[in-house]
């Protein structure tokens, strides 16, 4: 809150210190192994969604969001091998702003099991047509602009336990019959996720999907800030990386753009706190936002 209130040290150091007697270390040593297990499980999210599913993440620069997270983006980063964080002035109110910017949705799901070259072309036409209708009956309940469909299927090959979901807003539904269609898509999207298509296998529809979206007019952006001279720290606090640093203190909202910040420092608004360790170097763009350069491994943090 911008120093307008202030933790309660006493009851924090009464909760580490419990944790702290259980694992015979001290005060610092328990607080900092917390600290990194947040944030080796945050980087492990980001692996889970991206070299999982074979993505590299080192290609990528990391958006940082949440009123929290600026404590935690530089180090998830280093642990991913990532050279940039991005923190957006409105960081701590990012996912509100996302949820406002969203478009309206309605998603209707039907069962629909059945190996698609055996299945009835014309009632699997009219699931869908069926599907969409209801889909945007119900979004006019509220909702009298704009609107966009789009359909898909989880399908899977007759011996596989999962399903990948196919978009078909390219198939031609005019067609008395569009599983061939469907079916070739269900091929090409299985090869793009992973490399391989089965043609000679019995290509099965689980799911159909249809998803009627409101559009909604775009927010505006952010202005661009005003040229300034670059501002100094308000301050210096005293704080905890390996050891205990001095670090100087610049408020979030003054920054310039254009300015740069190398850490040790902590950067702080009314809404969130963000952390720069040693070797991060911030620079402030037009908009204000933060654009840290974060350096490789090998880098003590």
């Amino acid at each position: 809150m911008g120093g307008r209130q202030l933790l309660d040290v006493a009851a924090a150091e009464k909760a580490v210190d419990a944790v702290a007697a259980d694992l015979k270390v001290d005060r610092h040593e328990a607080a900092r192994g917390i600290h990194r297990i947040v944030n080796t499980t945050m980087a492990e999210g980001v692996r889970l969604v991206s070299v999982r599913r074979g993505v590299d993440p080192r290609r990528f620069a990391l958006l940082s969001f949440g009123g929290a997270s600026g404590l935690h983006a530089t180090d998830v980063a280093r642990q991913l091998d990532l050279a940039r964080v991005v923190v957006p002035r409105v960081a701590a109110v990012l996912s509100a702003w996302g949820m406002l910017a969203t478009d309206l949705r309605f998603e209707v799901a039907r069962t629909h099991i059945g190996d698609a070259g055996r299945l009835d072309g014309g009632a699997v036409k009219q699931l869908f047509a069926e599907m969409e209708t209801e889909g945007l009956a119900r979004l006019r309940r509220s909702f009298d602009g704009p609107t966009k469909s789009y359909r898909s299927a989880d399908m899977r090959y007759g011996e596989q336990i999962f399903e990948v979901n196919v978009p078909l807003d390219d198939v031609d539904w005019s067609v008395a019959d569009p599983l061939p269609q469907i079916v070739e898509r269900f091929h090409k999207r299985h090869e793009e996720l992973y490399t391989y298509a089965l043609r000679e296998q019995e290509a099965v529809l689980v799911n159909a999907r249809a998803v009627v979206t409101g559009v909604l007019p775009d927010l505006p952006q952010e202005p661009n800030l005003p040229a300034a001279a670059p501002t100094a720290p308000r301050g210096e606090r005293r704080i905890y990386l390996q050891g205990w640093t001095m670090a100087p203190v610049f408020a979030f909202d003054l920054l310039a753009p254009g300015q740069t910040v190398d850490g040790p420092a902590v950067i702080e608004s009314g809404m969130t706190t963000v952390l720069l360790r040693p070797g991060d170097k911030a620079t402030v763009t037009p908009r204000g936002w933060l654009d840290i350069a974060v350096p490789l491994r090998g880098v003590a943090a």
